[in-house]
């Protein structure tokens, strides 16, 4: 999956370059005088990335992310592209950020991740053929990261432990009574080594897991648990197994100490008993994918691979 990421991307590079307008190879009228980048300049800049190529290989799904000074915020929208060339087609509309594409492996549908009419994150599911998109999940903490099964018919979605108050909300949404009144917010408690993270702030004690969401019935189950964060899940080629990243150091979790586990699910959710595939790598965390025979996962930012029998 890295690997085939890695050629939509270039793909994606080829296409729009191939894509830009006639005039540019056009003899071009001598260049103003040079000028020092403007703040201006700056906010005129996009941001192109995630690329994803379809099962097919037809089309390559991207995200553009536009600065916004007046509204002090950016704006992600999602676009398609076809791999021989051709206009961007816009997937997603504009006011709505949206974000992490992902085909479903039997190309019929586009997943990704979106924070609508003031809501938390959640994956939205879009009909490859056209039509509105429609909100899959309704986590009440959002959803952080989400995964297809290669059979096409679950996701495993990765979610931090609702606030006390979330939780609170989504047990009266559906019973008539006002809204209550915002809370004070309680002080943090400074325990451990590592208390505040970029692009987060402070850290509470509240841990990411994994949880698996059948698409049909919209059931969702929890997979893993305990005081550790779990991430970057990895589907086996079976859909049986499922392969991640979790912080078991001691005597505090450190943000760079990851190791690699699996399990099948089954075993996953019965006994909550998880296999650890390798040692962990102190400098770096690893993003775990599936060969196709389902013996081995390899560790792609670093090369190499570990013997894991699930």
């Amino acid at each position: 999956m890295k690997i085939r990421r890695c050629i939509a991307f270039a793909c994606l590079a080829l296409v729009l370059r191939l894509s830009a307008p006639a005039q540019e190879s056009a003899p071009k009228p001598a260049s103003a005088t040079p000028r020092n980048i403007t703040i201006d300049d700056f906010f005129q800049i996009c941001d192109v990335s995630q690329p994803e190529m379809s099962p097919d290989g037809q089309w390559v799904v991207y995200s553009v992310r536009t600065r916004m000074l007046k509204d002090d915020k950016n704006e992600q929208r999602l676009w398609m592209v076809s791999t021989h060339g051709g206009d961007p087609i816009p997937m997603t509309v504009e006011g709505v950020s949206s974000s992490h594409p992902r085909w479903s492996p039997d190309g019929k549908y586009l997943a990704f991740l979106s924070s609508r009419n003031a809501g938390k994150s959640q994956v939205w599911l879009l009909n490859h053929l056209g039509g509105e998109a429609v909100r899959l999940t309704e986590a009440v903490q959002g959803v952080s990261d989400f995964e297809w099964s290669p059979d096409s018919t679950r996701l495993v979605l990765v979610l931090q432990d609702p606030k006390p108050e979330d939780a609170e909300a989504a047990k009266d949404k559906d019973k008539d009574k006002p809204a209550p009144k915002p809370k004070t917010p309680p002080p943090f408690v400074i325990d451990r080594l590592q208390f505040k993270e970029d692009t987060v702030g402070y850290l509470d004690r509240r841990r990411t897991h994994l949880y698996v969401f059948d698409v049909a019935s919209k059931k969702v189950t929890q997979i893993t648990s305990g005081d550790y964060d779990d991430n970057e899940p990895a589907w086996s080629p079976d859909s049986k197994s499922l392969a991640f990243t979790s912080n078991h150091s001691t005597p505090a979790p450190r943000a760079s100490h990851h190791q690699s586990w699996c399990g099948p699910l089954a075993r996953v959710v019965t006994r909550r008993k998880v296999d650890r595939l390798r040692q962990p790598n102190r400098l770096q965390s690893h993003r775990l994918r599936h060969s196709s025979s389902g013996h081995r996962s390899f560790d792609w930012r670093r090369g190499k691979s570990s013997d894991a029998r699930a």
